[in-house]
Formats: structure tokens, sequence, C-alpha cells
């Protein structure tokens, strides 16, 4: 077995008989992958807060080759982002991120700029608006996977962007009023929420999440990105629900 060594964000982790931990990771240098950490659920095991969800850690692992499980030789902390867990709004949105990342990308599977791009969303996620983060970041993912939507012109006839336009998950963008006729699942979406959408492609992360945007088109986005996930993963994802039901819990 080989011994590699990468830095990581946790995604997610569960006991593993007694003592130990299966915790899944997105490695810079190898996409998602899986270790197996032995004894870090003993008592007093510093190991156990290192992976935590969301952390950045580095790991030292035995590559197997015939298993997406390795086994961690040693495991450090680069940054804990602590703050994503002390605050319920940045904890919830930073879980949804990450079960974005989690369900789009399968095991051994390199994606340099899908490391990068989460090392920004936590980071921004830190102290900025969460919710415009999240929605960011559901543009920045689906480019990286190939399902950006198309927003320029209709998806259907290709006539450019009038003033009334819908959006369509089933056909992948947006449709002129005519040929929305008789679409099924189509939703209206307003310019301004049109123009977001287009800010957020055209710029970095952290220029995106700059830009100011209303309540109304805030829920334009957020009704919009889950139902274009929902179409295409064929099942909703859960994060979205607990954060609709903890919600009222938010300090504005």
């Amino acid at each position: 077995m080989a011994i590699l060594a990468t830095e990581a964000f946790v995604l997610k982790r569960s006991p593993f008989r007694e003592t130990s931990l299966l915790a899944t990771l997105f490695s810079r240098t190898a996409g998602k992958m899986k270790i197996l950490v032995k004894g870090v659920r003993r008592d007093k095991n510093a190991l156990a807060a290192v992976l935590e969800p969301f952390s950045h850690i580095s790991v030292v692992y035995y590559e197997k080759v015939k298993s997406d499980v390795h086994l961690a030789s040693s495991v450090g902390i680069v940054d804990p982002y602590s703050t994503l867990r002390r605050q319920l709004d940045r904890m919830s949105y930073a879980s949804y991120i990450t079960e974005l990342v989690d369900t789009l990308f399968g095991f051994g599977d390199p994606h340099d700029e899908v490391f990068h791009l989460l090392a920004h969303a936590y980071r921004l996620l830190e102290r900025c608006s969460p919710p415009v983060v999240a929605r960011v970041f559901e543009v920045k993912i689906l480019e990286q996977v190939g399902w950006l939507p198309v927003l320029t012109r209709c998806v259907l006839c290709g006539s450019d962007a009038a003033r009334q336009v819908f959006f369509s998950p089933r056909n992948g963008g947006i449709i002129c009023a005519l040929c929305d006729r008789g679409e099924p699942g189509s939703v209206p979406i307003s310019q301004g929420t049109l123009r977001s959408l287009l800010f957020f492609k055209d710029h970095e992360i952290q220029e995106a999440v700059k830009l100011r945007i209303g309540r109304l088109t805030e829920r334009e986005l957020e009704r919009i990105g889950e139902r274009f996930l929902k179409y295409h993963l064929d099942y909703a994802l859960r994060s979205p629900r607990f954060i609709a039901e903890v919600q009222p819990m938010f300090k504005r």
C-alpha cells in the first residue's frame, strides 16, 4: 500500500465499531474519499475534534487501490472553521454546501477547482450573508459538473431573454413566454433574479457574494435552485428542509 498525504475537508463522519471513525472527505489531490481513523473515539482523544464536519485537515493515509476506504496514519488540523458550528444559520448553510459536494461528486475523481471553491465558501460563510454564499456556490458548483442552466437566451427557440421569461428545470434554463405555453414545471423568473444569476456566473465567488439582493430575489433564487436540483437529482436534498425548519431562529 502506498503512503500518501493530502489536505481535505471533512464532509461527514460516522462511528465505526467501538473506537474508530469513518470520515468522508473532499481532498485536494484525490477528490472525494473515505478514511478509517482507528482508536479515535477513545476517551480524551484529540483527533475526534479534528474530524468535525467542515474542518480543513491534513491527512497521511495508506491508499487501498481496490477499496474506497483508506486507512489514516495521521490527521492534523489546518483550519477548524469553528465559527460555522457556533451559529445556527452559518452551520445550516455550511451543511447545505457540504451536502451539495457530497451528492454531486463520486469517489476518486479529483477536482482541484472544487476543493478551492469549498475553501472559499466556508471562509465566506464566516463573515458574509449565508443565503447569498449558498446561492453563489450553487451556480459555481453546477458550472463544475456541467449542469449550469442556460441564462442568456430561450433554451427552446434560442431567442434573446425578453422582459417576461420563465425558468424550466426540465429544459435546463430560461424559456420565453411563447415557449412556456403548456411547459410543465416552469416557473416565472424576475429580471432581478436573472441578473443576479448572471452576476454570480460572471464573477469569482469572492466578488459575487458582495452583490446586494433583496429578500424576494433571495427567495426566488432559493426556489429556483431547489427545483432545478430536485429535477436533475430525482430527489430532494435534506439540508434545505432543515434550513426551512430552523430559519425562524436565525438572527437577521
